[in-house]
């Protein structure tokens, strides 16, 4: 009948030759190397299925993040910083709209949404 070896035993691993320990930083290799692979999600190669995606993961986000919040907060401080035009222009009798002032002034407000926007997402994504 053959006997089947536990998964977290001190005599495996590089450490141990021939039952020879070498100090602290080999029993503590044996555990990590030995144990953390008894473990049910870990397939065999050496790799768990969550190992190779979790840093990709957090590397995109943290990056999507900052450059959501610097877009943001470029377009939040061209749509508060930059003064808005004069969208009327003469007397109270005789008034003339100018066409082009009220797109600018409603573009520096598209700005300022957009990067509240981007910014709340870069929030998010931070949290994340």
């Amino acid at each position: 009948m053959p006997t089947h070896e536990p998964d977290c035993s001190c005599g495996r691993g590089p450490s141990v030759v021939q039952g020879k320990w070498y100090g602290v930083r080999s029993y503590l290799h044996l555990f990590y190397e030995d144990c953390t692979r008894a473990s049910p999600d870990w397939d065999g190669d050496g790799s768990s299925p969550h190992g190779a995606w979790a840093p990709l993961i957090w590397k995109v986000s943290l990056s999507t993040g900052t450059l959501f919040l610097l877009v943001g907060a470029a377009a939040l401080a061209a749509g508060s910083l930059v003064p808005p035009k004069l969208e009327g222009i003469g007397e109270e009798e005789f008034m003339v709209l100018d066409v082009q002032a009220v797109w600018y002034n409603h573009a520096l407000g598209t700005c300022r949404l957009v990067g509240m926007a981007l910014c709340a997402a870069a929030g998010a994504l931070g949290a994340v």
